[in-house]
């Protein structure tokens, strides 16, 4: 089956995989060829990988929000974005952002709902960052 992943940048990935699982709003989807038909988002919280397979070799991306729609041949995952260990990630910039932004949310007031989900959005891409590149190293 082909999966296809586009962020606002253009097109991530585009290839033949044998499996895809991925994390959605009601729990963590399976693909196979010929799956039925679904549309569904992708988690907002970055916590969980899309995972897929090519000659039985499994590969991590970390995906942001987003949405996904399964057909029997083909996966479809539109986000956010989208982070795997063979990007290139400065590992001390994800960490410093993250640290800033955690200190800035500590400051947030109720009236700030906005500033909030954004600061909550670069906490997000920065866990997913350093989990993915710490991970890939770890491989290495």
């Amino acid at each position: 089956m082909k999966l296809e992943i586009v962020t606002p940048e253009g097109e991530y990935f585009n290839a033949e995989v044998e499996t895809v699982e991925l994390p959605g709003t009601d729990g963590h989807i399976g693909a196979l060829e010929n799956h039925a038909p679904l549309v569904t988002m992708i988690k907002e919280d970055w916590d969980d990988d899309l995972i897929y397979t090519i000659n039985k070799e499994t590969t991590e991306l970390a995906l942001g929000p987003g949405f996904v729609e399964i057909c029997p041949n083909k996966v479809s995952v539109l986000t956010d974005w989208v982070y795997s260990g063979n990007d290139d990630i400065d590992l001390d910039a994800a960490e410093d952002a993250l640290k800033r932004a955690k200190e800035a949310l500590e400051n947030v007031t109720e009236d700030d709902i906005q500033i909030a989900k954004d600061l909550e959005e670069v906490i997000a891409k920065s866990m997913a960052q350093i989990t993915v590149k710490t991970r890939s190293k770890s491989k290495n």
